[in-house]
């Protein structure tokens, strides 16, 4: 670890909150009420192209309304919304988010989402929040399930303005298998590392239910159409998505 790294690491520790620097740049934040400096957060790489109205995927051709992935693959999805490119900084929040012990930046991450996701007219129909599981075993490593502080935020943005707030459902979806990291997997290797890693319990909970499914990346669609299947499969009648980053097709 240099000096600098150990100096803004005893700063964290010892003087600020666990914003207490910008997980982007590194740049030491005096107000603590925020999670990123004022540059980097104007800097996001915030979706504002057309999207995927499957999965909420950037898509560069105004013509089509459905991405390549979504319309090839036939992916069980109702309706998505993602919120920044992954990419340059929306990488590096992510990581942050996952890695970095920032519970609290995935949160507020989540929250600036629910707040935009209210104009969504699909958004009123949903019933249901749930987050893409960690197995127990990784949860236990990381000490949180950065999908879970990204809904619990996502509901907390629902809730401005007095829109409704569908209940956070954390105990419905279950990872039964520890499955490996899957970067640099193809769509494929992601399918067949996924396929019966998920369980519903108090199945009774989620019948003809309308769900929000959330997670912090949409790579292949993989996981998500994985889990959607599943959840759809135990009598949830439709899943809509909702991911912080996503990769464009």
């Amino acid at each position: 670890m240099n000096l600098k790294q150990t100096l803004l690491t005893f700063l964290e520790n010892n003087l600020f909150l666990k914003n207490g620097t910008c997980p982007i740049c590194g740049k030491v934040l005096f107000v603590t009420d925020r999670f990123l400096c004022h540059q980097c957060e104007d800097d996001l790489p915030i979706i504002n192209n057309p999207t995927c109205i499957r999965c909420g995927r950037p898509i560069f051709d105004a013509d089509r309304h459905v991405c390549i992935p979504c319309a090839k693959l036939n992916l069980p999805f109702s309706g998505g919304y993602a919120y920044l490119n992954y990419k340059d900084s929306g990488k590096k929040l992510v990581h942050a988010i996952k890695f970095n012990d920032r519970p609290h930046l995935g949160i507020w991450v989540g929250t600036q989402m629910g707040v935009d996701m209210a104009r969504f007219p699909w958004v009123n129909g949903v019933d249901l929040i749930i987050p893409v599981p960690l197995h127990s075993n990784r949860q236990s490593e990381r000490g949180y399930n950065q999908s879970e502080k990204i809904a619990q935020g996502i509901r907390e943005g629902l809730s401005q303005n007095n829109h409704r707030a569908p209940e956070l459902a954390t105990d419905i979806l279950i990872r039964s298998r520890d499955t490996p990291h899957q970067i640099g997997q193809g769509r494929e290797e992601r399918l067949c590392n996924l396929t019966g890693a998920f369980n519903v319990e108090h199945i009774e909970t989620i019948q003809n239910k309308t769900i929000l499914l959330v997670d912090d990346v949409l790579t292949t669609g993989a996981t998500l159409a994985e889990t959607s299947l599943t959840l759809l499969e135990a009598g949830a009648a439709q899943v809509f998505i909702a991911t912080l980053c996503a990769v464009a097709e």
